[in-house]
């Protein structure tokens, strides 16, 4: 037995000395290219950049060519303008400081097909997008809202509590995706007697810690919070498609994370609008006496292909608190970009407001 054992021994041995190397060669610099089109909007953005070895650089300048069904509608140029990179900057924010951003003229119609080329560096990069059809439009049929209180372990925090009825579109497959955004108007007074001055914000609101069984497709969290392999993300890219209420209408419930979390309205935002539109220096030579703010909390629904929705799915996994790259398996982000990478999708977009109570804040 014991000669028999031996040379199985050094054949398992021999086996484990060899060696796989490894060698993927430099990769090349390509364009990357982010961007939604709207049939909501009248002007359309796309942002380019480039990725190599891993890193997002900017290019020098971006060409964007746009056609839908077949015909040119749009050919803009753009030169990119330094950034510098403030400090405490978020990675979103540093991400933007890099990408150009190149907007064009158009409006979208059901059933268009459009597709995008894209060039930079005076030519010397050059991709294409897909082409994408514009869906079907969408209807939000109720909205209503109400302040709620939610009690955690250690904590009691309160949110803007939304109700949404979205009715499926009958007879096809769908998918969908939801936004909050809550739009602040301040109008500022002063105590020189002269002219009031009004400013504005639009900013975006995350759908906090989503428990609704639709808009996680039926993925609900029954652990509390504490399961590890929960992909609901914190609500900032959700979407979710008809498999729950096909050919019928989804009841959504969603707790906004909004500055009215704390019964006050969004002066800070605001405040920092002020300032950045005008001169610090004459406006506090004019003496502040009041601001009063109107809110509204804006619901926009998407109907995007399937296509945008796998791409938003990745995005809500990879943002997820809980996404453990060094234990899980590897995503592939979806990309539709033709010698490049990134995603450009196209949705047809319904919006519903609620008005908040307006607030005063004297100085």
């Amino acid at each position: 037995m014991k000669r028999k054992f031996i040379p199985l021994l050094f054949v398992l041995t021999a086996a484990c000395t060899n060696y796989i190397d490894y060698d993927f060669g430099k990769e090349e610099a390509r364009p990357m290219v982010q961007g939604w089109l709207d049939t909501a909007s009248e002007e359309q953005t796309v942002r380019i950049s480039l990725s190599e070895a891993g890193l997002v650089k900017p290019v020098e300048d971006a060409r964007v060519v746009c056609t839908v069904n077949g015909k040119e509608v749009a050919d803009v140029s753009r030169h990119f303008e330094s950034q510098v990179p403030q400090p405490g900057m978020r990675p979103s924010e540093l991400l933007l400081s890099r990408q150009l951003s190149v907007s064009f003229p158009l409006s979208l119609r059901p059933g268009d097909r459009v597709q995008l080329s894209f060039e930079a560096n005076q030519g010397a990069y050059k991709a294409a997008s897909a082409e994408l059809t514009v869906p079907e439009p969408v209807t939000i049929s109720r909205l209503d809202t109400a302040r709620v209180t939610v009690r955690y372990v250690d904590r009691t925090d309160r949110y803007l509590q939304l109700l949404a009825d979205v009715p499926d579109r009958k007879g096809e497959d769908n998918w969908y995706s939801i936004s909050l955004r809550e739009i602040s108007e301040g109008t500022y007074a002063f105590r020189d007697g002269g002219p009031d001055i009004s400013v504005s914000v639009d900013l975006p609101r995350h759908i906090s810690e989503m428990d609704d069984p639709i808009l996680l497709d039926g993925n609900r969290n029954s652990s509390g919070g504490f399961e590890l392999f929960d992909f609901s993300g914190d609500g900032v890219f959700a979407c979710f498609s008809d498999s729950q209420f096909r050919d019928a209408t989804a009841h959504l419930k969603m707790n906004a994370f909004s500055s009215w979390n704390n019964e006050g309205a969004d002066f800070e935002n605001l405040a920092k609008e002020l300032h950045r539109t005008y001169d610090s220096d004459k406006l506090a030579a004019r003496g502040f006496v009041s601001c009063t703010a109107r809110h509204w909390l804006e619901v926009r629904l998407s109907h995007c292909t399937q296509e945008a929705y796998s791409y938003l799915r990745a995005l809500r996994t990879v943002s997820s608190s809980s996404y453990r790259p060094d234990i899980m398996e590897p995503l592939v982000i979806p990309s539709n970009i033709e010698g490049g990478v990134g995603f450009v999708g196209v949705v047809n977009t319904a919006s519903a407001r609620i008005e908040l109570p307006s607030e005063i804040q004297r100085y």
